[in-house]
């Protein structure tokens, strides 16, 4: 029983001490930092003047300059975006951009796409799909709607 209470006030102590240490502010050079940078981007109080016996208080901006962060590379995309039941991707005649609008198709699959058609000269379902390496049940269900076999006719009916 006194170990068992002992034990408790122990651990009590110890996360007392977690607590203060913590409240205290970081410690490692990298929490430093980033605190630094959040302190940085909060304004901070100025006294300014004394008017008639009052303090007035004011916020100026803190010194640091802002941060700016360049745009990323942006990777090759498809000519249209993603593809969308609006605009979807003809598998009969698409080329490696264009297979890429699909959702999990990047160039190797797209490749594998293209070799796939060649080989039986043309698409006559969707279901062909599951013949290229990687392309499962749920990878054609997800493309459904977005692909079609052929593009309907320019000047058709």
């Amino acid at each position: 029983m006194v170990a068992r209470v002992s034990g408790i006030v122990v651990a009590l102590l110890v996360l007392g001490w977690i607590g203060r240490t913590a409240a205290a502010g970081p410690t490692s050079p990298m929490s430093v930092a980033a605190t630094d940078r959040d302190a940085a981007a909060q304004p901070l109080p100025t006294l300014v003047t004394i008017d008639g016996g009052e303090a007035i208080t004011t916020t100026a901006a803190a010194t640091a300059p802002p941060t700016t962060f360049a745009p990323a590379a942006a990777a090759p995309s498809a000519p249209h975006g993603r593809a969308s039941a609006t605009e979807p991707v003809y598998l009969n005649h698409a080329s490696v951009d264009e297979l890429r609008r699909l959702p999990g198709v990047g160039p190797k699959r797209a490749e594998a796409i293209l070799v796939l058609r060649q080989r039986l000269g043309r698409f006559q379902r969707v279901e062909d799909l599951l013949r290229v390496k990687g392309v499962g049940r749920g990878a054609v269900r997800k493309w459904r709607p977005l692909v079609r076999l052929d593009a309907p006719d320019a000047g058709g009916v």
